[in-house]
């Protein structure tokens, strides 16, 4: 049986040929950008550092479709959202006060991460940049702080202890390529006789607060007294300017005339004089 030439084959059989040759070609295709796709899609609240051979790119790429070489590059996604570090439990944070008594403090750290910067912090930090940065930084700082304060500022002052905190700790984070958001004190704890013994000398202060109100309150009483008084002796000394012997004379005669117009009155014992007092009996005329 002879055999047809190549260029004797039938048509058809070409066109078969070229199809399932192009057929494979596209289900490689398609196996390929499956396995190693040339995209990249990174989502809000995210940038992608990129990595060519291991090297990272210092330019962040931004949210979206971002294109890259497959099996060349590659994309790390880091959030530049708020993030919360907590320092809580055995995690929490002992530290010695002024006068040498150990303080613990716990508390929880609000940041992010400098978006333009993330490159910078994947290539000096990595990923777990908070035990790297944070959490040193942090302890650090509730260190130097309390150092400077005695047992009973650190007690009493928390709102002061938060401000330099956040003072001291937002320098050292800036530093960093991340930005400090809010340190959140959640607790400090110190000794129970040294927490006592604030507590009593707290409420002696306040009875002794209470004592000087009272003392206070009755100076001012008594001074309103002595004003009062005063007030009445002089207003005496008027009245007793005004009280010539005829005024007089004439208001007693007037308040006899009131006194015996009265319906049940018909004796009037008038004092004359400081030998005699006589008795004058008025009928009752009245009906």
């Amino acid at each position: 049986m002879m055999e047809m030439e190549p260029d004797r084959l039938p048509k058809g059989s070409k066109l078969t040929g070229l199809i399932t040759t192009a057929s494979v070609v596209v289900v490689v295709l398609v196996l390929f950008l499956l396995i190693a796709p040339p995209f990249v899609v990174i989502p809000s609240g995210y940038v992608g550092v990129k990595l060519t051979l291991g090297k990272a790119d210092m330019e962040e790429l931004p949210p979206g479709l971002n294109f890259i070489i497959p099996a060349v590059q590659r994309v790390i996604k880091m959030s530049v959202r708020t993030h919360s570090y907590d320092l809580r439990g055995t995690n929490s944070i002992n530290s010695l006060s002024k006068d040498g008594l150990t303080i613990n403090t716990e508390l929880t750290v609000l940041y992010k991460i400098i978006p333009s910067k993330a490159a910078e912090i994947f290539v000096e930090y990595g990923l777990d940049y908070e035990d790297k940065i944070i959490k040193p930084v942090i302890r650090s700082a509730v260190r130097d702080v309390i150092a400077t304060l005695d047992s009973s500022q650190v007690y009493q002052e928390r709102e002061l202890i938060q401000k330099k905190l956040m003072e001291s700790v937002s320098k050292e984070l800036e530093k960093r390529y991340i930005h400090l958001d809010e340190i959140l004190i959640r607790d400090i704890k110190l000794p129970k006789r040294v927490v006592e013994a604030i507590e009593q000398k707290r409420r002696a202060y306040e009875e002794m607060q209470k004592m000087k109100f009272v003392v206070e309150k009755e100076k001012l009483e008594a001074e309103r007294k002595r004003v009062e008084a005063q007030g009445i002796a002089d207003a005496n000394k008027i009245i007793a300017g005004s009280l010539t012997k005829e005024y007089l004379q004439w208001k007693f005669i007037e308040n006899i005339k009131a006194y015996a117009q009265g319906d049940n009155n018909t004796v009037i014992m008038i004092p004359y004089d400081q030998q005699m007092t006589p008795i004058i009996n008025i009928p009752n005329i009245k009906k």
